[in-house]
């Protein structure tokens, strides 16, 4: 079976395209965390692996972590559809 792998990184608004965010900016979400990536592939039911200790190539800086998915349908359409839970998720919490 295919897998994807979706980096903290590519759903983060605060990061340019050239940085390795990979969705539109109106989709995309400040500052992401690993534990919210894996709340909102869990809440989405998709099945997932983390991992935790790995660095984005481009920001090899920065811990980030990432979570390695199924793939199906398009990478940029579930990457949508975990940073909308992931923004869902966040005004769940403040009210």
């Amino acid at each position: 079976m295919k897998e994807c792998v979706i980096w903290t990184v590519n759903l983060d608004s605060r990061k340019t395209r050239s940085e390795g965010r990979k969705i539109p900016l109106k989709y995309a979400v400040p500052n992401v965390k690993l534990q919210e990536l894996v709340e909102a592939c869990r809440a989405l039911g998709i099945d997932f692996r983390v991992e935790e200790k790995k660095k984005y190539p481009k920001c090899w800086w920065e811990e980030c972590g990432r979570v390695v998915v199924p793939k199906r349908g398009s990478k940029i359409g579930l990457m949508i559809e975990i940073a909308k839970k992931i923004a869902e998720i966040r005004e769940q919490k403040r009210k």
